[in-house]
């Protein structure tokens, strides 16, 4: 690989990319969005940014904001949930049939795309954001068949199975028993989203790794005002505990995850590495964009808008003193040893 001096070589794996979200909501990803256009991601931009690996999300919001949306459901039906995930779902499969993607449901899938020239198409491990979609235990089966291989168990306004972030509270009942299920499949969990309560909730039904694919440093944001809860990010402790478990920890680089009450700069996404790193390790530390997740580039910090421009954060890693290894670490190896790990041999 090459040095800092040099123009990078390394690859980008992303481990948070709402990719059917933007889509299904109208945009072109075919296509470089127009400059008046308030879009990050595109294909062309990640291939320009020699992005080969995204976590691409199966997204699901309840309630009257996600009212007629491609990703909206009501009620605490599980149907209601399953249509807007299986849409998603399809989308990301007719991707994979149009050649512009490939679907990740091995280990081998994972060689093949890493190993494969930035023309090839671009490597998805979906990635279920919002547990709702899941019926009951035995209903964790069909979607791993389908090709499922992260889940978090919430979004942020909790779900049948957990506490979310904006809403706190424990694991539901039953949600033992699907958790269970995951892990005997070896799908990998993701914390963010999880309230508190539920965070240790999860800890103590699994022993097995957890990552948070999109969450910041929860010492570094400005505690929000009561009745807000701060669950949205890391404390310390767990950090620790995911980095001993084996996962990872994604930086999201949202301009409101990254500072309080200003706009957020480069510096700030770095402050929030290098926390991540004092606590957890650097081999913990890895890109969870969140990019378009409900925000446009002008909410990223300058220098870091698109996927074509995430060599700005190795480039000032390096400044920091972080080795080429610890950046292609950051960069994109972490996230490939923990998922070929992780991943089915066939």
């Amino acid at each position: 690989m090459a040095s800092h001096s040099d123009a990078p070589a390394h690859p980008w794996i992303d481990g948070h990319v709402d990719l059917a979200y933007i889509a299904l909501g109208g945009r072109d990803i075919t296509q470089r969005p127009a400059p008046s256009e308030p879009r990050c991601v595109s294909l062309p931009a990640m291939r320009a940014g020699r992005v080969r690996l995204i976590l691409a999300t199966i997204f699901v919001e309840r309630g009257p904001e996600g009212r007629g949306r491609p990703w909206g459901y009501e009620g605490d039906v599980p149907d209601t949930a399953r249509e807007p995930a299986l849409r998603q779902l399809e989308w990301y499969e007719q991707l994979e049939r149009s050649g512009q993607a490939r679907i990740i449901r091995t280990r081998s899938d994972l060689d093949a795309v890493m190993h494969a020239g930035l023309d090839a198409p671009l490597g998805l491990v979906l990635l279920m954001e919002g547990a709702d979609p899941i019926r009951d235990p035995d209903d964790v089966a069909f979607w791993h068949a389908r090709g499922v291989r992260a889940i978090g168990l919430t979004w942020a306004l909790g779900s049948r199975w957990a506490g979310g972030n904006a809403t706190g509270g424990p694991l539901a009942a039953g949600a033992e028993d699907v958790i269970r299920a995951i892990d005997a499949l070896g799908i990998v969990h993701d914390a963010s989203h999880l309230s508190d309560e539920s965070f240790e909730g999860l800890m103590s039904t699994t022993r097995a790794r957890v990552i948070a694919s999109h969450s910041n440093a929860r010492a570094l944001l400005r505690a929000p005002a009561p009745p807000a809860r701060p669950d949205r990010h890391l404390t310390d402790r767990q950090m620790r505990i995911i980095a001993a478990r084996g996962g990872v920890i994604g930086l999201n680089l949202y301009g409101k995850f990254l500072a309080s009450g200003r706009e957020s700069t480069l510096a700030d996404a770095i402050a929030h590495v290098q926390r991540m790193a004092s606590v957890a390790g650097r081999a913990t530390c890895v890109l969870g964009s969140d990019f378009d997740g409900g925000f446009g580039p002008d909410q990223v910090p300058a220098g870091i808008r698109g996927p074509d421009q995430l060599d700005a954060l190795t480039g000032a890693l390096a400044s920091c003193g972080w080795s080429p290894a610890e950046r292609e670490s950051f960069a994109w190896r972490a996230w490939h040893d923990l998922l070929r790990d992780a991943l089915p041999r066939a």
